[in-house]
């Protein structure tokens, strides 16, 4: 994925985490749950959000949350899905 598309995918999870679940994020790489900063309820807020904000319907089949400790990490697993932004 470019940068400039993977940096356009961060600071909308980024702005999304803020919005979704109350949580501004400190960096990209900040390990929300170890934080305590993301939950289970936020979690499938966040899941809901990130499909209507992108469109897509992320393949959960082998749910992981190392898939969401971090805004890097989700846009990680968004261009592995092939989301785009």
């Amino acid at each position: 994925m470019p940068e400039a598309t993977t940096e356009a995918v961060t600071a909308q999870l980024t702005d999304l985490v803020r919005d979704q679940i109350g949580v501004d994020v400190p960096s990209p790489d900040t390990d929300l749950v170890a934080a305590g900063l993301l939950d289970s309820l936020a979690l499938v807020t966040l899941i809901v959000g990130i499909e209507d904000t992108f469109g897509c319907r992320l393949p959960l089949d082998d749910f992981d949350i190392e898939r969401f400790r971090s805004v890097d990490a989700m846009a990680a697993f968004l261009a592995e899905a092939g989301v785009t932004g």
